[in-house]
């Protein structure tokens, strides 16, 4: 634990303890470079398919489905071991896939299962980092810091997940894939260099550490006691069915590399935006009425954006897109933390990551199929209409204790 004392003054105030501050930046390059690969991978398989919806949903299911089935054992295991460890692990592990497919894109080997089969590997290091490197944050800052610090993790998190479809998007058309996932690669060892600096975690006492079986037994029970966070599960799985069509079916309506660039730029644009305007917007209303009026903004930009006559106006749409989704992301991850207790910490974020990363592997397929069946637009009409009634029907369920 960081002997800083001085008492913090605003979200980026934790960023002046050193640990932190390193991590922070390890943190949010390593998240930023899996979504970048993301995109990259998603466009490879539109170039390589012809653009086939089914197939570009399935980047998602690939993606996705690992974390959701492993995310759980691996946020007990972080649980029990040394969670510094754990996380340098998985950063090694998550390197080799941008590698493999950069092989591919070397050799010339166009084959849609083999992008995929790297994408899932990509997917199960990611499931072992995402709770690890959240459990792992309240060890580097002291108690006073550590609301400021969770405000920055969930930027990290939300913001990557965001601002790295921009950056590829903006990169892909000049540098190229193979440049690409070759840098994502860089990034991932630089993280682990970063880790290797820090001193390693305490470990805790045999009494403290639970069995895997019981671990799962004893977050089962507070989950069901904890009725504010069941309601994070529920709303953020029904969100995040629809944000799958940011990724599975816009895709579909750009027309080249360049308007699918600028898509995800201005996606990204609007990320940023939503992160300086988080700390105002935050205090607006309380967190459960604010992400209701999030949601909503966010499936209405998605409706639009079926019937947008021009690119201009389906820029504008994304821009939105951006602001509410970093916006809805971070509510639920800060709502989350500060009612975890730090004994199952790994664990309840790890369920949070398996419902949504879930949620979002098995609805986007989903989207792709009414994509093929019927028409982009359909599909993106329906995952609006969706979204309403959702956010309406469960506007009552708080999600702050």
């Amino acid at each position: 634990m960081t002997t800083e004392n001085a008492a913090p003054v605003s979200t980026w105030s934790p960023l002046a303890v050193p640990r932190f501050r390193a991590f922070w930046i390890g943190m949010s390059l390593s998240t930023t470079a899996f979504w970048m690969q993301n995109i990259a991978v998603t466009w490879l398989m539109r170039d390589w398919t012809d653009g086939d919806p089914v197939m570009i949903s399935l980047v998602q299911t690939a993606l996705f489905l690992p974390v959701m089935l492993l995310s759980l054992p691996a946020g007990t295991i972080a649980d029990m071991f040394d969670r510094r460890k754990f996380l340098i692990f998985s950063q090694i592990w998550m390197s080799l896939a941008p590698l493999a497919i950069a092989a591919l894109a070397v050799l010339e080997i166009r084959s849609p299962m083999a992008l995929l089969a790297c994408t899932v590997l990509l997917a199960i290091g990611n499931s072992m980092k995402l709770p690890s490197q959240s459990a792992l944050l309240p060890s580097l800052v002291d108690k006073d810091h550590l609301p400021f610090a969770i405000s920055l993790n969930s930027m990290a998190v939300n913001g990557g997940r965001i601002i790295g479809p921009a950056f590829a998007g903006a990169l892909l058309p000049i540098i190229g894939a193979m440049a690409l996932f070759l840098a994502n690669s860089g990034i991932y060892l630089l993280y682990v260099l970063i880790l290797m600096g820090f001193p390693p975690v305490a470990k805790k006492s045999v009494g403290d550490k639970p069995s895997f079986v019981k671990g799962l037994i004893d977050l089962r029970a507070w989950v069901q006691a904890t009725s504010s966070y069941s309601a994070i599960l529920l709303r953020g799985g029904l969100y995040f069915c629809v944000w799958s069509t940011v990724l599975a079916i816009v895709p579909l309506i750009a027309k080249d590399a360049a308007e699918f660039g600028t898509l995800y730029g201005l996606f990204g644009f609007g990320a940023i935006a939503g992160a300086s305007l988080y700390g105002s917007l935050s205090k607006v209303a309380a967190r459960s009425t604010a992400v209701t009026g999030a949601i909503l903004l966010h499936a209405l930009c998605i409706g639009l954006l079926s019937i947008a006559g021009s690119f201009a106006v389906m820029a504008a749409l994304m821009a939105v897109i951006g602001v509410a989704s970093f916006f809805i992301m971070t509510t639920f991850q800060v709502s989350a933390q500060l009612q975890l207790p730090d004994a199952i910490r790994g664990r309840g974020l790890a369920l949070m990551t398996t419902v949504f990363m879930g949620a979002t592997a098995l609805s986007s397929p989903v989207w792709g199929f009414i994509a093929e069946a019927q028409s982009a637009s359909s599909a993106l009409q329906i995952a609006s209409g969706f979204s309403i009634l959702c956010a309406l029907a469960f506007a009552q369920r708080k999600i702050e204790p």
